[in-house]
């Protein structure tokens, strides 16, 4: 009987689950790569009987799995697993009177709190006066703020100003210890027709990121790297408390 074709070209969709929060699997979004490697430790008992070298016994034991994945889609939530950060939605919204200390010199950064909605009408006022200051004479607006004009009214007393904030997220880094999650990959085999794949780790933790890219001329892509651990709850007889894949024939 020939031997069936089990080529492989992985396609798919990873997805993430905290263990203890309350939320289920949710898509990490476009990724370039998952890959799982495993760290051997093995101990060899040498053969000292003869010239010709060579073991007389090896035990080979499993000392670690890791993994990786590369994330293309950069959300707060994707990133936030190896940033150990909080994310929080912020709604579309006005500010009115926001206050933003300054020194006045001239090419100051005044960044706002909150992203602007540069659709809609930015105000700038004198925090001392309330008196309005002028785009152009008094400042200029950047894609987060304003610059100060030397040559302008803007003083160390600062400004006040308005807008409509964006919908944006918020992703407040190192502010947390590292959490455990579920790795699900919902995968397809392109070599053989998008038969289903999936990958489940039961338990994984995720190493702090090591880079991330801000400027550049290419799309911007994250190596998340994580250890994979053991899971007790899984029990049986010929059940892993690593990992299970599955593959349809």
């Amino acid at each position: 009987m020939a031997k069936q074709d089990r080529s492989y070209i992985g396609k798919g969709t990873i997805y993430l689950k905290a263990l203890k929060a309350g939320i289920g699997l949710m898509p990490v979004g476009n990724c370039s790569a998952l890959e799982i490697s495993f760290e051997e430790d093995k101990k060899e008992q040498k053969d000292y009987t003869s010239v010709g070298g060579g073991n007389v016994n090896v035990v080979s034991r499993i000392d670690s799995v890791t993994g990786s994945m590369t994330a293309l889609d950069l959300s707060a939530d994707t990133m936030a697993p190896a940033l150990r950060a909080a994310v929080k939605n912020e709604a579309s919204g006005q500010v009115t009177d926001e206050v933003i200390t300054a020194t006045g010199n001239d090419g100051e950064l005044l960044p706002f709190a909150y992203a602007p909605d540069h659709t809609q009408a930015i105000t700038v006022k004198n925090a001392a006066d309330d008196s309005g200051l002028t785009e152009g004479d008094d400042y200029t607006l950047t894609a987060n703020g304003l610059l100060v004009v030397g040559a302008g009214a803007i003083t160390a007393s600062g400004v006040k100003v308005s807008y409509t904030k964006a919908p944006q997220e918020i992703l407040e880094a190192m502010v947390s210890a590292g959490e455990e999650f579920c790795l699900f990959f919902d995968g397809m085999n392109e070599a053989q027709s998008g038969n289903p794949v999936s990958v489940t780790l039961h338990k994984v933790k995720f190493s702090p990121l090591q880079g991330l890219q801000l400027i550049g001329d290419e799309f911007a892509e994250v190596s998340m790297e994580f250890e994979v651990l053991r899971d007790s709850t899984k029990t049986g007889t010929g059940i892993s408390q690593f990992m299970k894949v599955i593959q349809a024939l």
